[in-house]
């Protein structure tokens, strides 16, 4: 799906849900969420060539596979909360979206451990 494909997309959805959503809130909710699945769906199928690309480049940059396999973990959690957050703001539950949040922060502080592990044995290395 390109841009404009993912813009039709979603004005449809809104258009929807503005319209039926005095009617019946609830399917105004669902349309929402099902337009917003769909669009991250169309855009997930392109993080493919994203990723080959940016593996292609670390490799030739010398960037170890671990390190870079960490920065695209902590990439891939950041989205994924946010969408998560998004969606649950959208349907009126903030303080799910909080708990979203706080948890993607900590599994990204999990996961980003071992380079800052490695950072500090190379400061404390230094001093």
């Amino acid at each position: 799906m390109n841009m404009a494909q993912i813009v039709a997309v979603g004005l449809i959805g809104t258009i929807l849900c503005i319209t039926i959503k005095e009617q019946k809130p609830e399917i105004s909710l669902l349309i929402a969420v099902t337009t917003g699945v769909l669009i991250f769906i169309s855009v997930c199928t392109k993080l493919e060539i994203l990723i080959s690309l940016l593996e292609e480049t670390a490799q030739k940059a010398g960037v170890s596979e671990g390190y870079f396999a960490i920065v695209l973990k902590v990439t891939g959690i950041a989205y994924l909360a946010q969408f998560g957050m998004q969606l649950c703001i959208d349907a009126g539950q903030s303080s799910i979206a909080s708990k979203i949040e706080l948890a993607g922060k900590i599994m990204i502080m999990i996961i980003s451990a071992p380079v800052l592990i490695s950072l500090l044995d190379v400061v404390m290395g230094l001093v």
